[in-house]
This record gives C-alpha cells, sequence and structure tokens, in this order.
C-alpha cells in the first residue's frame, strides 16, 4: 500500500517538520498564513472575516483544530484513491500538523486515527509538532463580542440544517450559524436561507459564520492534480469549524456546557449501502451515533466544554417539516439538499444552480414534501426562470443506464427501489444492515426511524417511471 506524507506548514518561518520525504510514494505540502505561496494554499479569508465582524476569537486549541481539521481535508481531497490504494479506497495517510500544544494533541492520536478510519475508511497517522505561527484572525486587538450565546448550530443551507436553526430560534434561542460551502454552488443557497431566518426572527436577529476554507490543488508538471471527489472528511472539517467557533463563545457558566448542533434526518444519518454495488462507504458518515461520540471524546479531552447534538437522530425529514413550526415557510425558502447543484453538462441536464432532481437527497427532500402535503411542483419556476428540479422524477422516464452502459438519471431511484424491495422481502436485513454501520445510541429507535423514513420515499418511488 502507498504511503502517503501530507504537511501543513503555518507562517513564512514555518520550515516543517523534516520528515524523510524519500520514505513516502507521494508527499505534499499546503501553505496556510503565507503569502509567498499561491499553489496548494489553504485560506480561512472568510471564516477569519466572519469572525473579525462579529468579534470572535477562537482560543489557541480552536485554531489549532482549524489546522488539523485543514491537513485532514487536504489529504482527503488531494490523494487519488485509486492511484494510491491498493483496494482502490483504503489509504494510507500520515499528516504532520503544527499546533501550540503537541504534547495535548499527540496524546489524541490514537483516538483521532480511530474516528478518522470510521470517517473516511482510511488508515490515518498525525504527527504533531510546535508550530512558530499561528492563524491571525485580527491583527489589532478587538473589543468583546456582543453575540452572547453558549449554542452553534452548523448550517449548510439545506433543510435540514434550516429546520433545526429554526427549531433553535422559535424557542426564543439565539444560535450562531457556522456554514462551511466548498463553493459557490451551496453558499448562495446557504447565505439566502440565513436572511430567511433573520427575516422571521428579526429580535433574535441570527448571524452567519461565512466558513468557506479553501484548500489548493497540489501541481504536477505545472498542472493541478485532479483531485478525490468521494470526500468522506468533510465532516471532521465541519465540526472543526463549529469547536473553533465555539471556543470564541464566553465561558459557560459553572456546571454548563455549551452546545453544538449539527443537525441531520435519521435515514441520512444512518445511509446505508443501497445495493451491494455501492460499498465505498456507506455513503458518509457525517452524523452517525458513533462518529459524533468518537467527536465527543475528542471534544472532552481537549476541554472544549462542548456537546455535540443531533436533534434530529430519530426524525425522518418528512417528521421534521411537519413538526417544524411553519412548514409552509420551510417550503417557500429556497434550500439545497442536492449533492450535485451543478453540472457541466447543461444541455443535458439543464442550466442553472439548483436541485438535480434525482439523487438520493434530492429523492428524500421530495419524500419529505410530499410526506408535509405540501406544494412540490416542477411547473413552477423560480426567480431566476428556471423549475426547482433540472430532471422530474415524477413526469419524466428515467433510464437506469444509458447506451453505452454509463448510469442514467435513474440511477439513483433504481437504487433505492432495490433497497425497498429487499427489506420488504427479506424481513431482518434493515435489522442486520443498519446494525452493521456502527455503534448506535439506541438500535430500535435508528431502526424505527429508517423503516420511516424508507416509506417515505417508497411514495415518491411509486410515482417514477424506470426503463433499463
Amino acid at each position: 500500500m502507498a504511503h502517503v506524507g501530507i504537511e501543513l506548514r503555518v507562517g513564512p518561518q514555518d520550515a516543517g517538520a523534516g520528515a524523510d520525504t524519500t520514505s513516502f510514494a507521494q508527499f505534499y505540502t499546503f501553505y496556510t498564513e503565507d503569502p509567498a505561496h499561491k499553489v496548494q494554499r489553504v485560506s480561512f479569508s472568510k471564516l477569519l472575516k466572519s469572525l473579525r465582524r462579529l468579534h470572535l476569537l477562537p482560543t489557541a486549541t480552536g485554531l489549532d483544530f482549524l489546522n488539523v481539521a485543514a491537513t485532514v481535508y487536504a489529504a482527503d481531497t488531494c490523494v487519488k484513491r485509486h492511484r494510491y490504494a491498493a483496494d482502490s479506497w483504503t489509504r494510507q495517510l500520515h499528516l504532520f500538523i503544527p499546533v501550540s500544544d503537541p504534547a495535548l494533541w499527540q496524546a489524541q492520536e490514537a483516538l483521532l486515527a480511530e474516528l478518522l478510519n470510521f470517517l473516511t475508511g482510511d488508515l490515518w497517522q498525525l504527527t504533531f509538532r510546535l508550530s512558530t505561527d499561528s492563524i491571525t484572525v485580527a491583527k489589532r486587538p478587538m473589543r468583546p463580542s456582543t453575540y452572547l450565546t453558549d449554542t452553534i448550530c452548523l448550517f449548510s443551507g439545506g433543510m435540514d440544517s434550516f429546520l433545526g436553526a429554526m427549531r433553535l430560534l422559535q424557542a426564543g434561542m439565539r444560535p450562531l450559524l457556522v456554514g462551511h460551502a466548498k463553493s459557490s454552488d451551496v453558499s448562495e443557497y446557504r447565505n439566502k436561507a440565513a436572511t430567511a431566518l433573520a427575516g422571521r426572527y428579526p429580535t433574535l436577529d441570527p448571524q452567519l459564520v461565512e466558513a468557506y476554507v479553501r484548500v489548493g490543488k497540489p501541481q504536477e508538471n505545472n498542472k493541478a492534480i485532479d483531485g478525490e471527489n468521494t470526500e468522506r472528511g468533510r465532516s471532521f472539517l465541519f465540526l472543526a469549524l463549529g469547536a473553533a467557533c465555539a471556543s470564541a463563545l464566553p465561558a459557560p457558566a459553572a456546571g454548563q456546557r455549551k452546545q453544538l448542533h449539527i443537525p441531520e434526518n435519521g435515514f441520512i444519518t444512518l445511509n446505508l449501502s443501497l445495493t451491494p454495488l455501492r460499498l465505498g462507504a456507506y455513503s458518509t458518515r457525517t452524523t452517525h451515533p458513533y462518529y459524533l461520540s468518537l467527536m465527543q471524546q475528542l471534544f472532552d479531552a481537549l476541554q472544549l466544554e462542548t456537546t455535540i447534538t443531533n436533534p434530529f437522530e430519530f426524525k425522518t425529514k418528512g417528521e421534521m417539516l411537519i413538526e417544524s413550526a411553519d412548514p409552509a415557510f420551510v417550503a417557500s425558502v429556497d434550500t439545497m439538499s442536492c449533492s450535485r447543484p451543478a453540472t457541466r453538462n447543461a444541455n443535458l441536464e439543464g442550466a442553472g444552480k439548483r436541485h438535480c432532481g434525482r439523487c438520493v437527497p434530492c429523492i428524500i427532500r421530495r419524500a419529505a414534501l410530499k410526506k408535509a402535503r405540501l406544494p412540490d411542483d416542477n411547473s413552477q419556476l423560480r426567480a431566476d426562470g428556471y423549475p426547482p428540479y433540472r430532471t422530474d422524477i415524477y413526469t419524466e422516464t428515467l433510464h437506469v443506464s444509458t447506451s453505452d452502459n454509463t448510469p442514467g438519471k435513474g440511477e439513483h431511484a433504481m437504487s433505492l427501489r432495490y433497497l425497498s424491495q429487499r427489506a420488504r422481502t427479506q424481513p431482518n436485513f434493515l435489522t442486520a444492515a443498519i446494525r452493521l454501520t456502527g455503534p448506535l445510541n439506541d438500535p430500535e429507535k435508528s431502526l424505527a426511524t429508517y423503516k420511516s423514513g424508507l416509506a417515505e420515499v417508497e411514495a415518491v418511488l411509486r410515482q417514477v417511471r424506470l426503463v433499463d
């Protein structure tokens, strides 16, 4: 198995870890806080601008967490699985990371390796060293923040995070919304969703931290390499951003803890492989209960005084929507649930940054709207002149494969239909499959939630026409 090294250097004086790079099949170095390097650069500029606007200064540990997460993210997105993994999936990655307290972080190396392995399916080794510089939030001292809260809500711009933030606001709380977006395809929706919440709850006036973290791709022969698109490690970056922002909030009262909410419906939380051909993962484990429990252990070991919560662990998306304060309002907001909101083939897919309409998250979104009996008509044009879905699964006939045997528009609907049929014909299948995802807080409740979510999806699939 090829061994790949990834190093982060912070600041122009950082000479690196001095690792023996000859022992690696490939070794990449990334830079932050160093204007001399424009390639392989890690940029926190959007995040830092948002923090300065709200006068929020993360602790040294919070900033270290950003270094760790950025290095993980760089490795996950730049090291191609089919090139460096003998089985085309499992990579062997060794990270070299500068932090303010190497002993504290090195003591967590085994825990970090375990949680990252569970999240991405790779083998991780992490070596920490004393940093010579740190991320600069502000060049001048900032006055104390007036944003007094003890609650962070991760905010992607999707319906689930919108419902999570709305739930807190409806209860009279004022969460700090922390939203990462890897591209403008999603950030536009996230920003509009945050504006809609601020308009709905003007006295609470929730604010958004735009936590866009950019990682420049390495170059080979003066050309950026083609990165890895599975991106199973993004959740670690999301939670690290939440941790850094939580560390900037006022210390909780004695016996109290800060709260970090990561809203995700229970159906996607488990994220079963839909067919035997989709084994690369339990597509993501972003909010899997076991992963969150490992992250909680890390938070506690780092003394972050923050509790991680998924308030919708045992709710389907449809149940979340129905039980919200105003389902019609939620449906009217242009949130983004799609896994591929932009396409390079506008002639085939239809132009515009919008829901593809046929991926698993899009089908689950339409199932939730159907469950709540809310309008979901693709003939109603949006403000930009486009219908909400590039593919309307209710009116189009979807091909499972194309003439050259590549996946067609009906691929995901067929996979969900396969899972549904298997669950009906094999009574113990779901019980076993759910337990195989990893340790659960309450297996029986998780099973019941998944069955309810599958029933919501089945109501949509009955209206979908598929052909080979």
